[in-house]
């Protein structure tokens, strides 16, 4: 990262679609945002929201053009911002320069804005005045003429809640350029694994993913990478485990077998019997039970599940309306924080609810955390 960039982090707001983002200038310099790579050249103090768009294809296509990044819409009451960094992903930027641009589109239409500086990792622009801003690519100079030439690439892995002794782990392949964090809260109900994520792929080839051990279904076969930017980031694989492992090896090969990424997974696999925890004297109150489960149960309850728990108590008089549509607006381990505590904190005939409805709606869960009770009439 460029010395001169003061890197922020900036207030995060999840909305039905993606998330969006504010920042306080203090005063001028460059300040980088370390959720979406963006640096904003600022010249006084100011207020900056911003959000990633869905591109709209039919209006790119006329120009010859495709996403080569995310579109941004950037809004500065102040007018404080004058030039504009974009990240890019590509690895040799100076030598398909003459494909990366950049689009400003507005009400009244879309502009093409050529580059001022595209750096090692960033498209620099003039900004004339703020909406929709987004990196594109030509796509006859880029993917006719360079079409060899690989682009920065990442590989995100995802370990889903366990669900009756079955573990899936789900790997997303993006362009290096798409946000993280727009990824993360579209699966919000799985466990992120951090891994090195970087490596070298080709758009519009094909990939395949395969482990050691290699006795494990891995579908699909194989997929194609598109390297889009949105709105939805949907698994590219999964690999299905149907029995405990502790350590595996992945790897992900292109459609010549040339090995692109490789990583080795841990893995904690459900607990023997020697390991599980204590079993729960009887005479624990429901409160506690709830109290030494909670940190299993927010690590390992599903988003479904938890809304089914919160629709069950607001039934059974334990929750309001409105304490449920408040938990339902949280991320999935928030969420799951949230609902045990208030209801563990309403006494013990709510945490007493509580066990017997999670009981009925993930028997697995319930057994492993040690959460059974009859049912409260």
């Amino acid at each position: 990262m460029d010395s001169a960039w003061s890197s922020f982090t900036p207030e995060v707001t999840k909305e039905r679609v993606g998330m969006s983002y504010r920042f306080k200038f203090p005063g001028s310099g460059l300040f980088h945002c370390s959720f979406t790579g963006l640096v904003f050249n600022v010249t006084h103090e100011g207020e900056v929201t911003y959000k990633c768009l869905i591109w709209d294809d039919m209006l790119l296509q006329p120009a010859n053009k495709v996403p080569g990044g995310p579109l941004f819409r950037i809004s500065c009451p102040q007018e404080s911002i004058s030039k504009l960094y974009l990240p890019h992903c590509e690895p040799e930027p100076a030598l398909v320069a003459e494909s990366l641009s950049v689009v400003h589109i507005t009400d009244d239409g879309m502009s093409v804005i050529q580059p001022l500086e595209i750096t090692e990792t960033h498209v620099v622009v003039d900004i004339p005045h703020l909406s929709a801003f987004g990196i594109v690519w030509d796509i006859i100079k880029r993917f006719k003429n360079f079409l060899t030439k690989p682009i920065n690439g990442r590989i995100l892995v995802f370990l889903r809640p366990r669900f009756r002794g079955i573990v899936i782990i789900n790997f997303i392949l993006l362009a290096s350029n798409v946000p993280v964090n727009e990824v993360k809260a579209q699966h919000d109900d799985s466990e992120f694994i951090e891994a090195p994520s970087l490596c070298h792929l080709h758009k519009f080839q094909n990939y395949s993913v395969h482990s050691d051990p290699g006795d494990y279904h891995i579908q699909p076969e194989r997929a194609l990478f598109f390297g889009g930017y949105g709105p939805n980031y949907h698994a590219t694989f999964e690999i299905i485990l149907t029995k405990s492992i502790k350590q595996m090896t992945v790897m992900m090969k292109d459609q010549r077998q040339i090995e692109v990424w490789k990583h080795v997974l841990h893995l904690a696999g459900p607990p023997s019997p020697d390991e599980k925890q204590p079993r729960i004297e009887s005479n624990t109150s429901a409160e506690e039970k709830l109290l030494q489960a909670r940190p299993d149960f927010i690590d390992q309850v599903s988003n479904p599940v938890l809304n089914k728990l919160l629709d069950e108590l607001l039934e059974r008089g334990v929750l309001t309306d409105a304490e449920r549509e408040a938990a339902r607006a949280k991320p999935r381990a928030e969420k799951a924080g949230h609902v045990i505590d208030m209801v563990r904190n309403k006494g013990a005939e709510a945490s007493s609810h509580m066990i017997t409805i999670l009981s009925t709606n993930d028997p697995f869960l319930s057994e492993e955390l040690n959460l059974k009770e009859r049912s409260v009439e």
